[in-house]
């Protein structure tokens, strides 16, 4: 039994559906992420090379208001995906930036040496699109495809379940606890998405 989550799951650069984007540029017109500002650049400072990059490359707007004067119904998108998985949720923590490189028929000027993050954009099935995104479709199918992977792998957990826990799984060279610590590792990343009730 194939206990990863397969590659088709979580790695789509390859058929990577770019044709679907309609080009509106509200994804590089309203950018947040899971810190604050402060935090970020500290991150940067100490050598994190993602938030070092995105402080380089991103503009900070002023404040949520000046975000959402730019892009009204994105920043508010956002904002309730945030509310809904954050019952502590405080809008004044949340950074909003948007991408200078962004040309006036939303195309990007730094294309071809466009960093990482926007590289790998959306990352995966739960990046926040803006509301009429040609990716709305895709994103179902990304979705799709991980929690049947992970229904996969917690069939397999359930397999173990019936076994002792110091057995050895000589074709995993682990222990069942070993194979079973293993999985939920696999698991836990997709936790904050609701695979406890997949």
């Amino acid at each position: 039994m194939d206990i990863e989550i397969s590659n088709e799951a979580v790695s789509y650069l390859s058929e990577f559906p770019q044709h679907l984007c309609k080009m509106c540029g509200k994804c590089c017109k309203a950018i947040t992420t899971p810190y604050t500002h402060e935090e970020l650049v500290k991150l940067a400072e100490e050598g994190q090379e993602e938030a070092k990059v995105f402080v380089e490359i991103f503009q900070r707007y002023d404040s949520v208001e000046a975000a959402r004067a730019a892009v009204p119904d994105h920043v508010e998108n956002i904002l309730n995906q945030l509310k809904k998985s954050n019952t502590d949720f405080d809008e004044s923590k949340v950074t909003f930036y948007h991408c200078p490189h962004l040309t006036e028929d939303n195309k990007c000027s730094i294309h071809s040496t466009r960093p990482d993050c926007c590289r790998r954009a959306p990352r995966n099935g739960w990046s926040l699109f803006p509301p009429e995104c040609g990716f709305k479709g895709w994103q179902f199918q990304q979705r799709e495809k991980v929690k049947a992977s992970v229904r996969k792998l917690k069939e397999y957990l359930a397999e173990l379940e019936l076994l002792d826990d110091n057995f050895f799984l000589q074709e995993r060279n682990k222990t069942v606890k070993e194979m079973k610590d293993f999985i939920k590792d696999k698991i836990k990343p997709w936790e904050k998405y609701g695979a406890s009730f997949w």
